[in-house]
């Protein structure tokens, strides 16, 4: 993130940016995510640190097992997020920055190809983005 920008001029973009490079845990350093998510800014579209939560199938319910931690913490300063998508025009994309985070170590790096699945959770249809999930414990 532009350190000059205001909060009221900071796109969402920029702001979620902020969240990783103050996020610090086990072996998630946010400044180094942000150095290499900057290297690399031409391959990717949009970057989310998140925990999504589980879903219990034993017994459904409307909300996601540790879905809302992040609420649960934001009184104490802390940004509880252990997963970092990463949404690419292209799946070759995403294994570029998938091999980046190989060597930066640390975290679990998944690339996933488009499919229904993908799709859904995306909110498309027939795109051939790439998604790149990265994931510490």
């Amino acid at each position: 993130m532009n350190s000059s920008l205001t909060l009221r001029d900071a796109t969402v973009q920029d702001i979620q940016l902020e969240l990783i490079r103050r996020t610090r845990f086990n072996d998630f350093f946010g400044e180094q995510v942000c150095e290499l998510l900057a290297r690399h800014r031409s391959r990717w579209q949009a970057v989310l640190l998140d925990h999504p939560g589980v879903q219990n199938y034993v017994e459904p319910k409307r909300f996601l097992t540790g879905g809302l931690i992040k609420l649960r913490d934001l009184n104490t300063n802390i940004w509880n997020a252990d997963t970092l998508f990463v949404l690419t025009l292209t799946v070759a994309d995403a294994e570029v920055l998938a091999a980046a985070f190989d060597e930066l170590g640390g975290g679990m790096t998944q690339v996933h190809t488009i499919s229904p699945e993908t799709d859904m959770a995306l909110g498309v249809g027939r795109r051939e983005y790439g998604l790149l999930t990265v994931w510490w414990d």
